[in-house]
């Protein structure tokens, strides 16, 4: 027995009140008969505050209440529903007599019924031809599951029976589900048939990009579902016009895939629609589906060279096809992100990391990653490994890398690191040294031999002339490397001589660094004498070195001179020289191109078109990347990867008169690589601007977040919001401040077709449009997965209505028990009274 609630029991404290009345009563009776009385008044009291605290017994029941739902949509085949209807008055002729149920038809709502009679007359209507396409355009079954709730009888056990395809079209069923779960509410599951009769149509339209520069191909990608297997045309529209057409075969098994390759050439907003005219139909609604790219003006390309006047051709090339194009030389590269952010794309075509700052290296990574910026990079001697780019910032945001496989016939190399280590270089110089050795070590073959000199007043041998194969032995050594002591550079270059002249290999380099004035000594005499045993010497002046001493060193020793007055550009020196001295990242021959994937830049050009390569510099294609272009040794020569908002593009040949002299002479040359440059442009004039946006329940939510360059947020922004519907009428829109540098909007969807929304920051004149196309109902998808949530669901069987069915406790009423007690009671005590 329990109570069903306590707040009564404070009335108890009346027979405080009785007792004393039974003390001070001038009665004339008994004294037993008083006490009798009294206490059977004291026990109609209590029974009467028991009655008010509601007690009850808890008796366990099996009586249950069904809620039979039917999912009656379009994506479920009638003959379906008319079975389910057959099996719900078998399950309900099962039911004991204790036993209730109620019965709904789900689509767009929940409609209920008094018996499955009238569902099933329904059902009759809407074969005969009497249509119903509102109710039956959608499932939203998450919603029946919950506002069916409402029916369950109490005092008896629930259960659900499911009879759909399971296939949600608007809320979250799995979420419904669990919240079932939770008030045990017992859910089943009876599959029912999808449409039987022929159907095909358009699962989405996706282009490559939502926003283009006027003149570049976008590949539009068109997915399509079937039920049967067979043919049909599909075209895609324009401003009303057919601009593109191809017949598909369309296969039941799985989504089948196509593309359309359409060069943008109308400014502005253009729509993209794909219709498909199947053979066998049923629903036209979901024949169509469409896509809207933004097209933009001309695009700016920054071209680097060392020699502008080499690249003359290939810009003007690329002017006639209306890219706007600036060449700049050695020094031209932009010295902040704001400047760079004025191109599109900025190509190195003959440039070393030398002749950029590592914060410039930096900034041109930031350019492609966190701005979307295109990043292109030609073959070269100062281009990939050979231009020192190796683990750079730079090679991070390019699809190949700078290692290569040494080819067996090269000469192998026997190279030693004679390195200052006097006290100038204490700190970040020594360390970065360190660092560059270990670079260049990397980069060498098992065949090159590798040797290192560290020398403050005298040389110290860090590590003999060993195989490159035990790197890791002479990278640990090169970390024994310290600062201290005087510089005296004579006698280690002479220590790396005599080492070298008994090297077993065809090329024997030195590389001398040094930060500051060697004691005197005839180094050039000694440089003399290196040449003519066979070796080169090559330089690399640090800070306030003695330069012309090192720059003449390197002239008599037929090397490679090289300065900085920063330590950070010490590895990519030395990266860019050990490449350069073992003569083997460079093939020089005719090769012609290989296709070995698919672009939309390479939308319209057959692999017999394109001209031969005189060379090349030897890379390999990262994982992430797609290698478009090989040459016919299956080396790569085109290839592109998409890195944070931005695209690398390497071609390592040139397109000069060195190695792209048949590229230039080609009348191809400058629409194939427009083509090109325009797949890799930054697509967005909305820099620091990040826009999510979802759909949902009729409304669409914009999240806005406002950065500034250096990536801080930027508060209290003066936004200009505008809505313009299909039929050009505007309304302005709430832009709400919800957090540091974020913002929220909403525009209600009811009745729009198409709606476009114009986001304008006033303050810094940034501006991006975008827009809302209404899709076909998701109820007239094929290409749908069954949730796992349903897919777990256990199955309805109707011969098993009644099993597993759990025990409720009913709470049966024992108020009026207490109520006849206590008019019992009172009676007594009146009784005894009157005796």
């Amino acid at each position: 027995m329990e109570l069903l609630t306590l707040r009564p029991l404070m009335w108890l404290g009346t027979i405080v009140l009785i007792a004393i009345g039974l003390r001070y009563s001038l009665v004339d009776r008994p004294r037993w008969q008083q006490f009798a009385s009294v206490g059977f008044r004291i026990a109609a009291i209590a029974f009467l505050v028991f009655a008010l605290c509601r007690p009850y017994w808890l008796e366990p029941r099996e009586d249950l209440h069904i809620v039979f739902l039917v999912d009656v949509s379009e994506s479920v085949d009638l003959p379906a529903i008319q079975r389910a209807v057959d099996s719900l008055k078998q399950s309900i002729e099962q039911l004991a007599s204790g036993d209730s149920w109620s019965l709904f038809a789900v689509g767009s709502t929940v409609r209920p019924f008094e018996s499955p009679e009238e569902l099933a007359e329904m059902l009759t209507k809407w074969e005969s031809g009497v249509t119903d396409d509102q109710f039956r355009s959608q499932s939203r079954l998450a919603d029946a599951l919950l506002e069916t709730r409402l029916a369950f009888a109490a005092g008896k056990s629930r259960r659900v029976i499911l009879m759909s395809d399971g296939q949600e079209t608007d809320s979250d069923v799995a979420a419904a589900l669990r919240q079932l779960d939770q008030e045990q509410i017992d859910v089943r599951w009876q599959k029912l048939d999808a449409l039987s009769e022929p159907e095909a149509g358009i699962v989405s339209v996706t282009p490559s990009s939502r926003s283009a520069f006027h003149g570049e191909v976008v590949r539009m990608q068109v997915k399509l579902a079937t039920n049967r297997a067979m043919k049909g045309t599909l075209r895609l529209v324009h401003k009303g016009v057919a601009v593109q057409q191809q017949e598909v075969q369309l296969s039941p098994d799985a989504i089948n895939a196509t593309h359309f390759d359409v060069e943008m050439t109308t400014p502005g907003d253009s729509r993209w629609t794909a219709e498909l005219l199947p053979e066998q139909d049923h629903f036209l609604l979901n024949n169509q589906s469409a896509c809207t790219v933004a097209v933009r003006g001309k695009p700016r390309v920054l071209i680097l060279h060392q020699e502008p006047r080499d690249v003359r051709s290939f810009a003007r090339s690329l002017r006639e096809q209306e890219i706007e194009v600036e060449v700049r030389g050695e020094l031209g590269m932009p010295e902040t992100l704001e400047s760079a952010l004025a191109f599109d794309a900025i190509m190195l075509a003959d440039l070393p990391a030398t002749s950029m700052m590592p914060r410039q290296m930096d900034m041109l990574k930031r350019y492609v990653i966190d701005f979307g910026g295109g990043l292109i990079m030609l073959g070269s001697d100062n281009s990939f490994g050979l231009g020192g780019y190796y683990k750079t910032p730079v090679e991070e945001v390019l699809p190949l890398v700078s290692r290569f496989e040494k080819e067996k016939e090269k000469p192998s190399l026997a190279m030693i690191l004679v390195i200052d280590k006097s006290g100038s270089m204490q700190g970040m110089p020594m360390a970065l040294a360190r660092q560059a050795a270990k670079a260049a070590v990397e980069l060498l073959s098992a065949r090159d031999l590798i040797g290192v000199i560290g020398f403050d007043g005298a040389p110290q041998i860090v590590s003999e002339l060993r195989s490159a194969a035990e790197a890791d032995a002479v990278q640990g050594a090169i970390d024994s490397l310290q600062a201290g002591g005087g510089t005296y550079m004579y006698p280690a270059m002479a220590e790396a001589k005599s080492m070298l002249e008994t090297a077993p290999a065809k090329i024997r380099h030195m590389i001398l660094l040094s930060d500051g004035h060697t004691q005197a000594a005839d180094h050039h005499s000694l440089a003399q004498d290196a040449v003519d045993a066979g070796l080169t010497v090559s330089t690399v002046a640090l800070g306030g070195a003695d330069r012309e001493l090192l720059a003449s060193i390197a002239e008599i020793g037929r090397g490679r001179y090289y300065e900085t007055d920063d330590p950070a550009n010490v590895p990519q020196i030395f990266t860019k020289e050990t490449m350069q001295a073992s003569k083997s990242a460079i093939k020089e021959d005719l090769f012609g191109a290989v296709q070995t994937g698919d672009h939309p830049m390479l939308a319209g050009f057959d692999e017999s078109d394109l001209p031969f390569s005189l060379g090349y510099v030897m890379t390999e294609v990262k994982p992430t990347a797609q290698m478009l272009l090989a040459a016919e040794t299956g080396d790569p020569l085109l290839a592109v990867g998409r890195y944070g908002l931005g695209t690398g593009l390497a071609y390592t040949s040139d397109l000069t008169e060195r190695w792209g002299g048949e590229w230039l002479a080609w009348d191809g040359c400058g629409k194939f690589w427009a083509q090109a440059l325009r797949s890799v442009l930054r697509k967005t004039d909305n820099d620091n601007f990040e826009i999510t946006q979802y759909v949902q329940d009729e409304r669409w939510h914009v999240q806005l977040k406002r950065t500034s360059t250096d990536g801080s947020p930027i508060n209290g922004i003066d936004w200009e919001a505008i809505a313009v519907d299909q039929y050009g009428k505007t309304a302005p829109v709430d832009v709400r401040e919800v957090g540091l540098g974020r913002y929220e909007l909403e525009q209600s969807l009811v009745g729009e077709e198409r709606l476009s929304l114009r986001l304008l920051d006033r303050g810094y004149d940034k501006l991006s449009v975008q827009h809302y196309l209404r899709p076909y109902p998701a109820e007239y998808q094929l290409a749908r997965k069954l949730p796992e949530a349903v897919k777990n669901l256990p199955s309805f069987n109707p011969d098993d209505i009644r099993t597993d069915v759990s025990p409720v406790s009913y709470r049966r009423s024992i108020s009026h028990l207490a109520l006849l007690c206590a008019l019992g009671c009172l009676l007594a005590s009146i009784l005894l009274r009157r005796i």
